[in-house]
């Protein structure tokens, strides 16, 4: 599927696509690629990309609703504001330039608004955004200072690895269990950071996300698919990670001396690979 994927995207210019699957029932890796092909030295192919820290654009946004939730800061039909907004010297744009002015909190997340997400931000008390971050097991992360707001909007970096721990997360109810490797391991005692509750209408607003395909035959299967895609500032990471029953999927296309590339849009580039897997797995049985 990475192959097919890439073939169909090489004039534009894509090359790598690392993938990791993992089966939320006992953390365990039940697919990974690290790159798109390992003899290749023009792609760097054998780097782990998997392991590899980048910015992850929107794709930390419903954590940041999870923790809204908690805190009884809203609810998932909650109307927030889509309008120009200033945070010191802070001016949040959203990814079209536009602003669609009061937007229900789940359309704020499946629409990807910018605004909307740091004005959440913005309001979380204890745990801030940064302090989940830090419990939930992402590494080598500068001070929340440095940060500020713009973590929001993928202005820190996460592996691929981290990322499916999250989502993970979201799928155990809101614990936060570390990603095995290895099939006798046993299992790590896992870390509360989202209520059961918080994780369900997560989950639930991410599921309402129409698949860009939705004419498709695949698009009408009745799996529920909880996803979300970003895009890194200046076009060098393109993303989707979802849920679909007991299985995590994270997708990541880019390169990985980290050049830009226009293509590198989580909706265009990375989704419909992230879909054409799950519709495999499912073909599959």
């Amino acid at each position: 599927r990475v192959s097919a994927h890439l073939a169909r995207w090489h004039a534009r210019g894509l090359d790598n696509a690392p993938v990791l699957l993992i089966d939320t029932r006992d953390m365990g890796v039940r697919a990974l690629v690290g790159s798109a092909d390992w003899s290749d030295a023009r792609i760097q192919g054998q780097v782990d990309g998997s392991s590899g820290k980048r910015s992850p654009g929107s794709t930390l946004k419903p954590f940041i609703y999870g923790l809204a939730i908690d805190q009884g800061l809203l609810h998932p039909a909650t109307v927030l504001r889509d309008v120009p907004s200033r945070y010191g010297s802070f001016s949040p744009e959203n990814f079209d330039g536009r602003f669609l002015g009061p937007v229900t909190a789940t359309d704020a997340l499946n629409r990807s608004r910018n605004i909307p997400a740091v004005s959440v931000a913005g309001r979380l008390r204890e745990p801030s955004f940064y302090q989940f971050l830090r419990q939930a097991g992402i590494s080598r992360m500068a001070s929340a200072e440095h940060y500020g707001l713009a973590l929001v909007l993928g202005g820190g970096e996460v592996t691929p690895e981290e990322l499916a721990g999250l989502y993970a997360m979201l799928s155990r109810d809101g614990e936060w269990h570390p990603v095995s490797f290895i099939a006798e391991e046993a299992p790590s005692r896992g870390t509360p950071l989202l209520s059961a509750e918080a994780s369900f209408m997560v989950r639930d607003m991410l599921a309402r996300h129409a698949r860009p395909d939705v004419g498709s035959h695949a698009a009408t299967q009745a799996m529920p698919i909880a996803w979300k895609t970003g895009t890194s500032w200046g076009f060098r990471d393109a993303w989707t990670a979802g849920i679909f029953g007991p299985y995590v999927l994270v997708v990541w296309l880019g390169h990985f001396d980290g050049r830009p590339n226009p293509a590198l849009v989580g909706i265009e580039a990375a989704a419909p690979l992230f879909f054409s897997i799950i519709d495999a797995m499912q073909a599959e049985g």
